[in-house]
């Protein structure tokens, strides 16, 4: 063998090595991303089972106000269901989420602000369509979800508290929409979207 093959096969094999190493490095990168906990969502005998978007959980920290707005907001690659008139929507969290609690809005309404502990609910599809119609918070943009009905599961953090936003959401009455949304939306730890739209005959 001359030097100049072998000179161009330790250059091949370098060249090997460094491939493997930023793959490597890209494997590593990708495993420490945490994946974030499941919501499962089931009409009928089809369920639709997702983690949140990327950048829609705070793994153990709240989003923030903004972005925990942004999240809820999103219509964008949101699964949907095709509904019909007394039908139920059965919502199952992982235990993780239960047990800080999860709140589930209508087009960016609360259904209730207390947070459910449990595991597995269910809801009649019929009431979530006639709440959609009535749906709207301090600071929202009317037509935010357009003709579609999105239901959000919004995780919880262990600070959210019931009391502090009630007096908050005096408070938004009065003007003071900062307050309101930093009790609310600031306390929001992770949120799921799903959407309806009703069958056409």
């Amino acid at each position: 063998m001359t030097a100049i093959s072998r000179s161009r096969g330790r250059r091949a094999v370098r060249t090997t090595l460094a491939a493997g190493a930023v793959t490597l490095g890209l494997a590593a990168l990708t495993a420490c991303e945490k994946p974030s906990p499941n919501a499962h969502f089931t009409l009928g005998t089809s369920t639709k089972t997702m983690e949140t978007a990327s950048d829609c959980h705070g793994h153990g920290d709240g989003l923030g106000v903004e972005r925990a707005r942004a999240c809820m907001e999103e219509t964008e690659d949101v699964h949907s269901f095709s509904t019909e008139d007394g039908e139920t929507l059965r919502v199952g969290v992982d235990p993780k989420v239960a047990e800080t609690g999860w709140l589930l809005f209508v087009n960016g309404t609360p259904r209730a602000i207390d947070p459910s502990f449990n595991t597995y609910r269910s809801f009649d599809v019929d009431e979530l369509y006639a709440a959609s119609e009535a749906a709207g918070m301090p600071g929202q943009e009317e037509d935010a979800f357009g003709d579609v009905v999105q239901v959000s599961v919004a995780q919880v953090t262990e600070d959210y508290d019931t009391e502090a936003l009630m007096e908050a959401f005096q408070a938004a009455q009065m003007g003071d929409l900062e307050a309101f949304d930093t009790a609310f939306y600031g306390q929001f730890e992770g949120i799921w979207n799903l959407q309806l739209e009703q069958k056409e005959h």
